[in-house]
């Protein structure tokens, strides 16, 4: 039996905006900060070695967050179509970009 009235599509009909996908982005860059941060080598000080992952990993999702923002903004802006290079492009980008920055902001603090 069909409906009475036609169901609207369950997608939204909104053009995206700049924070399309971001949630899948987040996820995506948090592990892979998280996991790049955390096999890191500890350094040979006092401190237990427990406490040196903690930091590690507080780091390395900080980091990742920062590579979501900029991935997401960067990808909705340049890439709506979705082109594979395009994207891979702006991946290599994001990490170079955001590594530097916080090189340099670590650098700067002590």
């Amino acid at each position: 039996m069909a409906p009475a009235a036609p169901v609207p599509p369950h997608w939204s009909t909104e053009p995206p905006g700049p924070w399309y996908r971001w949630r899948g982005y987040m996820v995506r860059w948090l592990l892979f900060g998280l996991v790049v941060s955390v096999f890191q080598p500890v350094a040979d000080n006092a401190s237990p070695i427990w406490l040196d992952k903690v930091y590690q990993a507080l780091v390395g999702l900080i980091f990742g967050a920062a590579c979501a923002v900029v991935f997401t903004l960067a990808e909705n802006r340049f890439n709506t179509p979705r082109v594979n290079w395009k994207s891979w492009l702006i991946v290599l980008g994001t990490w170079l970009l955001v590594k530097v920055s916080f090189v340099s902001v670590i650098a700067m603090t002590g």
